[in-house]
């Protein structure tokens, strides 16, 4: 297919300001889509060359991206800086200076969507002394054949970001209506999405094999299955109402959820909350699961934190720092790891999502070498509210972040926030105050002392039900110095034009620069109430929300969701 249709349609999307036009505008273009190839282009249009869990990187960096717009425009870098620098987005700044290249530059043939996808492919492949040359140059000849508005989107696919509002549930959504007829059937393509999350392999099974080939989907040793989420209340008291039979309660810690997968062959992979392939940031707890866990192969999940010379937690912050590209066994040294095991969801060719929590931990149990740096998350079995909120004592004086109460009984709801696990942190203890994951949709000038930076952050929850993004409140509070000058480049990559389609905002609380909600960050609130000018639940704000954290290892759609602000709202 030529490139320049695709483009079209991504024009068409770009332009669209609503989520249900845009589901109908994707669905109709994937109709047209010959089924070998509907992979190709459903990871393209989410801005990807593979599923993300892959880990797949193009490598390609700033100043390299710079020179191949350079050459494929005939033009001098400084000048490419320069509109870089005004636009923010090196996809309109190729735009911009290809409108002009000179024709000796364009080759002959149009460019096709597979040769784009192929040539990508190979750009990822690249490695060594050189390999940014070698890169650079492929883009080149990508650049030259495409069109202006082409070569915007080949320098976004290469970017990792579209900018389009594309997210994954789009995708699913679409597929629904096109292949299905029923947007209703999105339902069975997520559950399976919830186990395979890939959705190039999600489009193929339905186009080839329907609904009934998505129900088959199961485990895959090296894939990760999207974690299973915990419910809150504001009470404890109100856990036996949610809950019944004996409860497993466990210790809740501030780190990085891990979800570890070993094949056949030894092979082991670790995952983060987003599935992102995090096993090089940690050779060390790769070393330490392959010696402690009797298992020839299994998925099992577990919290890692950072801990002191005396074993003590440190702060999630510490932990982060072991997330980094350089200098990996410097920083496992001096930010030593304890990983707190709690699930096994697959061990030795059997699968155990749908096998109760008590077997589940009993497995674990029996396959777990414990020592400092590899055990089982701390637990107690009660029904006895008074047992729970103290082992949540217990737990606060060890210095970690609560505890989560699990359904004895209950099975591996993968990726759905049920009521088999429930959360209770010590901000939830405090009178009115909790913490609640938002995602950054945009962002207001600083004045002031504030001047030259962003001064306040508009936040949302995400509206799983409708796949949107509702406003929740402005953020300002909790921004130091350090994080207001970093502010601008975190987000800069996610700067859009204009309003994007998922997000649901009042005309009173437009920001004065646009984001694509994909940054997450931590907040603390004080309480929650009506509000004419916020669209979550209908008009709900969050007040006073102070920055904790950025949550780096949670995705847009992973935040706090309406649905949970409306039950805490009715409390």
């Amino acid at each position: 297919m030529d490139f320049q249709k695709l483009v079209e349609v991504y024009e068409e999307l770009e332009q669209t300001s609503s989520g249900n036009a845009m589901r109908e505008i994707l669905a109709t273009f994937l109709k047209r889509i010959p089924s070998k190839d509907i992979a190709m282009f459903t990871y393209l249009t989410l801005g990807e060359i593979s599923s993300g869990y892959e880990g797949v990187v193009l490598g390609l960096a700033e100043k390299s991206m710079v020179k191949a717009v350079s050459l494929a425009g005939g033009t001098d870098t400084s000048k490419v800086k320069k509109i870089l620098k005004e636009t923010g987005d090196i996809g309109l700044t190729a735009e911009k200076i290809l409108q002009k290249k000179p024709q000796t530059l364009v080759p002959v043939g149009k460019l096709s969507v597979e040769e784009v996808f192929e040539k990508l492919q190979r750009v990822s492949e690249i490695t060594g002394v050189g390999s940014q040359d070698d890169k650079s140059k492929i883009l080149v000849t990508l650049l030259q054949k495409a069109s202006p508005k082409g070569a915007k989107y080949v320098c976004r696919i290469v970017m990792g970001t579209l900018r389009m509002g594309v997210g994954d549930m789009t995708v699913l959504d679409a597929l629904a209506i096109a292949y299905t007829g029923e947007k209703s059937n999105k339902d069975i393509l997520e559950r399976a999405y919830n186990i395979c999350p890939d959705a190039g392999i999600i489009a193929e099974t339905l186009v080839e094999k329907g609904l009934k080939g998505l129900e088959k989907i199961d485990i895959h040793v090296g894939r990760p299955i999207k974690m299973m989420l915990a419910q809150r209340v504001e009470n404890i008291e109100e856990v036996p109402e949610k809950m019944k039979g004996k409860i497993v309660v466990e210790g809740k810690y501030d780190g990085e959820r891990v979800q570890a997968h070993k094949d056949k062959k030894g092979k082991i992979n670790l995952f983060s909350r987003n599935l992102e392939n995090i096993t090089l940031q940690f050779p060390d707890l790769v070393n330490l699961l392959s010696e402690r866990i009797d298992a020839k192969e299994f998925v099992i999940e577990g919290e890692a934190i950072a801990i002191d010379e005396k074993g003590r937690p440190l702060p999630f912050q510490t932990l982060m720092q072991r997330r980094r590209k350089y200098d990996i066994q410097e920083f496992s040294e001096k930010i030593p790891i304890q990983i707190k095991l709690f699930d096994v969801l697959f061990c030795n060719g059997k699968s155990m999502l749908h096998e109760a929590h008590e077997q589940r931990l009993h497995l674990l149990e029996k396959i777990v070498q414990k020592n400092k740096q590899v055990t089982i998350a701390d637990y107690i079995i009660t029904e006895n509210i008074a047992e729970m909120d103290e082992f949540f004592q217990e737990m606060l004086k060890r210095g970690y972040e609560g505890i989560m109460m699990k359904v004895q009984s209950g099975e591996y709801q993968a990726g759905t926030r049920g009521w088999n696990w429930i959360k209770w942190k010590k901000e939830y203890a405090k009178e009115m105050a909790d913490t609640f994951d938002v995602v950054i949709v945009g962002a207001y000038h600083g004045r002031g002392k504030r001047s030259g930076v962003y001064g306040a952050l508009l936040c949302a929850a995400y509206n799983d039900t409708k796949d949107e993004f509702e406003t929740l409140c402005k953020l300002g509070t909790g921004l130091t110095d350090e994080v207001l000058e970093e502010l601008p480049k975190k987000l800069e990559k996610y700067r859009v034009e204009r309003k994007p389609a998922r997000l649901i905002v009042k005309k009173e609380m437009e920001p004065e620069v646009w984001f694509e909600p994909q940054v997450v960050a931590e907040v603390l609130g004080a309480e929650l109430t009506k509000s004419p000018f916020h669209t979550c639940g209908g008009g709900i704000a969050l007040r006073f929300p102070r920055l904790l954290k950025f949550r780096t290892d949670k995705k847009a759609e992973q935040a706090t969701t309406t649905k949970e602000i409306v039950g805490m709202m009715k409390k």
